[in-house]
C-alpha cells in the first residue's frame, strides 16, 4: 500500500446535514416572489445534528484507514464515497445559510474535512500538508463547538487514536528512528574517533528492535542491507565505508558483538557501528530502505557531526 506518516494528530471536525425550508407560490407569481422566498434559519439542534453526522462520516474514513494499514490494502473508496455524499450535502446546505452566524466558519471547516478525506486519507498520503490541514480543522472545530455548545466528537477522536497507532507501526522515518517491515532502528547518539589509518571515524550508537513475528534478525546485516551512509564535501557526495577505529573499548566490543548476533522477535538490543568519514565539516546522511518490501525508500536522517 502507499505509505504515509502522521505526526501528533489531534482532530475535531464538524458537519452540516441538508435541511432547508422553501416557501411555495403559483407559477404566475414565481418571478415576482423569488426574491421574497426565505430559508428558515438553522436551529442549534439542527446544527448539532449536522455536526455529529459529518464527524461520524469522517470517523468511518479514519477507521477504514486503520483497517487498510493492518490489511496492507488500498480499499478506501467505499468509505470515502460515503463521506463525500454527506459532505457534499452539507456544503449545499451551508451555501443556503451562508449569512447566518457561525456558518462561515463551518463552511470552511467542512471544506477542510472534504479535502482531507479526498486528497489525503483517500489516497493514503498523509504528509506535512495533510497534518497542517488537520491542525486547522481541529482549531476551527473547537471554536465552533464552543459557539454552539456541542459535545466532543468521541467517535472521531477514538478513530483517530486507532489510526495514529496503526500509522506509527508503518515503515518510515521519524526523527532518528527507522521503521521497516521487520525491525526498528533508533539512533541514540554519535561520537567521532581517529581511524586506524588516519582520518576520522563516526561512531553511531543505536537500538535495534526485532518487530517481526518469526524471524531472527542480525542488526549489522540489516544496516548493510537497508541503510546507506553518505557525506557531502565541497565537490561531491561520497558513500561512506565501514570504519575501523584506531582504539577500542570494552563497551564498543560488547555493542559490536550484540550487533553481530541474531535478535529474537520482540527483543531489543543496544548496538554500535562505525563509518569512515570523508571530512569533518559536513553532516552525514542516512538513507533508509525496506529490504523486506522491495527496497522501498523510507526516508533520510541527517546526523550533524559531534562538536560541529
Amino acid at each position: 500500500m502507499k505509505k504515509g506518516l502522521i505526526l501528533g494528530i489531534t482532530l475535531l471536525s464538524f458537519g452540516l446535514v441538508g435541511c432547508t425550508n422553501t416557501s411555495t407560490s403559483s407559477s404566475s407569481q414565481n418571478s415576482s416572489d423569488t426574491s421574497k422566498t426565505a430559508t428558515k434559519q438553522l436551529t442549534n439542534k439542527q446544527v448539532t445534528a449536522i455536526y455529529n453526522t459529518t464527524m461520524n462520516a469522517e470517523a468511518d474514513v479514519w477507521s477504514k484507514l486503520t483497517d487498510s494499514i493492518k490489511n496492507n490494502d488500498n480499499e478506501m473508496s467505499d468509505a470515502v464515497n460515503s463521506a463525500d455524499t454527506v459532505l457534499t450535502k452539507n456544503e449545499a446546505t451551508l451555501k443556503q445559510h451562508k449569512s447566518e452566524d457561525g456558518v462561515s466558519d463551518m463552511s470552511k471547516l467542512v471544506q477542510y474535512s472534504h479535502t482531507l478525506i479526498d486528497d489525503y486519507m483517500g489516497q493514503l498520503k498523509l504528509d506535512k500538508k495533510g497534518n497542517s490541514l488537520i491542525s486547522k480543522e481541529a482549531l476551527l472545530s473547537q471554536k465552533i463547538r464552543k459557539q454552539f455548545n456541542i459535545s466532543a466528537p468521541t467517535k472521531l477522536n477514538t478513530a483517530i487514536k486507532s489510526a495514529t497507532k496503526a500509522i506509527n507501526t508503518m515503515p518510515g522515518v521519524s526523527g532518528k528512528t527507522i521503521r521497516t517491515t521487520n525491525y526498528t532502528i533508533t539512533i541514540t547518539s554519535t561520537e567521532t574517533t581517529p581511524h586506524f589509518e588516519g582520518g576520522t571515524d563516526l561512531i553511531v550508537y543505536y537500538t535495534f528492535k526485532n518487530t517481526s513475528k518469526n524471524k531472527n534478525i542480525e542488526p549489522t546485516e540489516s544496516l548493510i542491507e537497508g541503510v546507506h551512509f553518505t557525506q557531502e564535501s565541497k565537490t561531491s557526495i561520497n558513500d561512506l565505508d565501514l570504519g575501523n577505529p584506531s582504539k577500542g573499548s570494552d563497551e564498543w566490543n560488547s555493542l559490536e558483538k550484540a550487533a553481530s548476533q541474531k535478535v529474537k522477535p520482540g527483543a531489543e538490543v543496544k548496538c554500535m557501528g562505525s563509518y569512515e568519514l570523508d571530512n569533518t565539516e559536513y553532516p552525514v546522511k542516512i538513507h533508509a530502505t525496506d529490504p523486506d518490501n522491495n527496497d522501498a525508500k523510507l526516508g533520510t536522517i541527517t546526523l550533524e557531526l559531534p562538536n560541529n
